[in-house]
């Protein structure tokens, strides 16, 4: 992996899906546990920062006017303003070991799973970068989006298989076998981390 054109992309590390108070955290908590999603996020994220790799943050934001002026079109979307869903000051933030650093980039945030709605690859082909690793919430929704839409416009995508969850073994199973055609490798956070600590002492 040339770290000198590839990035970082950390997608929701926030409450809503990362912690036991989060609004989804009936759905998914107990995969996020098991795989101690929080804990590899973190590392990957201190890791990359250590070796000098931009990181970003792709987020969710969504406000009570947002939610008052949507029609649900999906169940997704009625499941969202059923709960009210990462909304600012509540289960749209941050969870705590994955605040962001003075050098985390904080995309433009979005109101849903696709990343168009914010500044990514704005923000990539400005930087020179040419493929992301990604990791992070909710497996085969927001990652499984960030990834097509990446691929979709030139850029290759890096999954780390081991720092993504979702609601269920069987979901993660059907995401993971799609990973299989539209990343260009599945990766684990041991081996991200490695690369990346090889690199900050070279």
């Amino acid at each position: 992996m040339d770290w000198n054109k590839t990035a970082l992309v950390i997608i929701d590390p926030q409450v809503d899906v990362l912690a036991p108070e989060g609004a989804l955290w009936d759905l998914i908590g107990d995969q996020v546990s098991r795989l101690s999603t929080v804990d590899k996020l973190a590392e990957l994220r201190d890791a990359a920062e250590q070796a000098g790799v931009t990181v970003f943050y792709s987020w969710l934001q969504i406000s009570d006017e947002d939610y008052d002026a949507l029609t649900p079109k999906n169940n997704l979307q009625r499941l969202m303003a059923d709960r009210k869903t990462f909304q600012p000051g509540a289960g749209g933030r941050f969870v705590p070991k994955l605040e962001p650093t003075s050098s985390t980039v904080l995309l433009e945030p979005r109101k849903g799973p696709s990343s168009v709605s914010s500044d990514l690859v704005d923000q990539l082909r400005s930087r020179g970068i040419e493929t992301i690793v990604v990791a992070g919430m909710i497996a085969n929704l927001c990652v499984e989006s960030h990834v097509r839409d990446v691929t979709d416009v030139g850029f290759g995508a890096v999954v780390v298989g081991d720092a993504i969850a979702t609601t269920s073994d069987e979901a993660l199973a059907g995401t993971m076998g799609n990973f299989s055609l539209l990343a260009s490798e599945v990766v684990s956070t041991a081996g991200v981390v490695d690369s990346l600590h090889a690199l900050a002492v070279a």
